[in-house]
């Protein structure tokens, strides 16, 4: 991180996060910013079923289905999402655990709700988005270059599928072949964890980690969002290049933030 920032972890979330390649930061937002991101994600979604269209330029779905709705490249399509991908203790957070300034690199807001039958309401999809190889240790501490801040919007409590991840898969490499470790952990429930925590928490994590959507055993929609920060001279993942126009109307710290330019 900038060597100028104070720690916006404590000691203990830093292990945590060290060792099981996740930490969960509780309430890391007020209920106001939550129910800002609420009725702007349902909205969207309601304006999609009205119209079929995206909610701004240079955005896109990746899913549409009643169980499953996704939208992704948020900073322009309302303040809500842009206040939350620059909001400074979540960016400074990612500036912390990537060890130096970050951009935007990926966003994106989902409502999931409940299918499958009752006996088999769903399965686990476990993938990881990078590779554990672009890490690196300073000062004895663990350093990745993809970070992501997903904060649920809805209470999470056993069964309600909070994010789900095999703990400590953050430093296995891709030599380990992922079906080997997916096989192992799902015989010992033990290193499988889910998020458990109220609404406007965030699961700080490693893209490295092994990470899945929760399954849904309850009645209730599960909503949130995701930011994902890399190192400035990466590009953007594909499909959120920031929208062009947007970037002018912004101060220049945030055109920085999701253009890269720094």
């Amino acid at each position: 991180m900038p060597q100028d920032q104070p720690s916006v972890l404590t000691p203990a979330q830093r292990l945590h996060l060290d060792v099981y390649g996740y930490v969960i930061i509780e309430n890391a937002l007020t209920d106001t910013e939550v129910n800002a991101l609420l009725e702007t994600t349902y909205r969207i979604e309601a304006d999609y079923k009205r119209t079929g269209e995206p909610p701004a330029p240079s955005c896109h779905f990746s899913s549409t289905d009643e169980t499953y709705f996704r939208v992704d490249n948020l900073p322009h399509i309302d303040p809500a999402y842009l206040n939350y991908v620059t909001h400074p203790r979540l960016v400074g957070m990612a500036e912390e655990i990537v060890g130096g300034t970050v951009r935007l690199e990926q966003s994106d807001a989902h409502i999931r709700r409940p299918h499958g039958s009752a006996d088999k309401p769903s399965e686990y999809g476990f993938h990881r988005g990078i590779n554990p190889g672009f890490s690196y240790t300073r000062n004895g501490l663990y350093h990745f270059t993809f970070i992501k801040t997903l904060t649920n919007l809805t209470d999470l409590e056993p069964g309600d599928g909070g994010t789900t991840v095999i703990a400590g898969t953050h430093k296995i490499t891709d030599e380990v072949d992922a079906k080997a470790i997916v096989a192992a952990a799902m015989e010992d429930p033990t290193l499988i964890h889910e998020v458990v925590a109220p609404a406007g928490s965030t699961l700080l994590f490693f893209e490295s980690l092994m990470h899945s959507s929760g399954i849904i055993r309850s009645e209730r929609d599960r909503v949130l969002i995701i930011a994902g920060y890399t190192p400035t001279m990466f590009q953007t993942w594909n499909g959120y290049d920031p929208d062009e126009k947007f970037l002018n109307t912004l101060s220049e710290q945030d055109r920085a933030l999701l253009s890269g330019s720094a």
